[in-house]
């Protein structure tokens, strides 16, 4: 992402789309992370769609388990909105709602309110948004490349500056199982940072991870 990127930083909508069981798609997952002022995650909304089972329904251990069990992880794929829209057509739903109407299917969410973790050293704020799932060596390099991440660290830095703030993103593990994207924004720009967070977060679900929450550190 370079200076020139900047006016495509801004993002509209703040739903995410993805296909269920993606090789014979039977229906559609429906996402939305609500964020405090501070941009952490404060609860996980979801909503589903399958016409064999009825139509539209919600689960919060749907959601879950997408995030802590690796078979259920396989049977989604993010899609953008567009791909969304054609599915739900092609799978006799007619015209995809739009953002609004599909919140209204929102009924079951996860929480995701805690304590902040702990941050032992100084300087701006981090914002780390978590990921489930695993990065194959081709995918490691396909979401560093998308990401523009230079190669200083294994995983690699990015860098951003927008009307005097300098943005840096890390693509790094979290513990050894799964992946994390660690943002700051230097002086720190919430407006500008929740629209680079947003699309930040979109190319690595493109990329397979899902994310599984936001936190403010600092």
């Amino acid at each position: 992402m370079t200076e020139a990127s900047a006016a495509r930083v801004a993002v509209t909508s703040t739903l995410d789309y993805y296909l269920l069981d993606p090789d014979r798609p039977r229906g559609l997952l429906v996402e939305e992370f609500e964020l405090a002022d501070d941009l952490s995650a404060t609860r996980l909304r979801t909503a589903g769609w399958t016409p064999a089972d009825g139509g539209w329904w919600s689960s919060a251990a749907f959601a879950r388990a997408v995030r802590a069990d690796p078979d259920v992880r396989a049977r989604v794929r993010a899609v953008s909105r567009a791909g969304a829209a054609e599915a739900y057509r092609r799978l006799g739903g007619g015209a995809l709602p739009d953002d609004d109407a599909l919140r209204d299917r929102f009924r079951d969410d996860v929480s995701l309110a805690g304590a902040a973790p702990l941050r032992l050293d100084v300087g701006p704020p981090v914002h780390r948004v978590l990921f489930a799932g695993g990065l194959d060596a081709e995918r490691l390099a396909a979401v560093r490349s998308a990401l523009r991440l230079d190669g200083r660290t294994d995983q690699g830095v990015g860098r951003l500056r927008v009307d005097g703030t300098t943005f840096r993103w890390e693509l790094r593990h979290a513990g050894g199982v799964a992946w994390c994207l660690d943002v700051t924004a230097e002086p720190l720009d919430r407006d500008v940072l929740r629209s680079l967070l947003r699309r930040l977060t979109g190319v690595v679900r493109g990329h397979g991870l899902v994310p599984a929450t936001v936190e403010c550190l600092g």
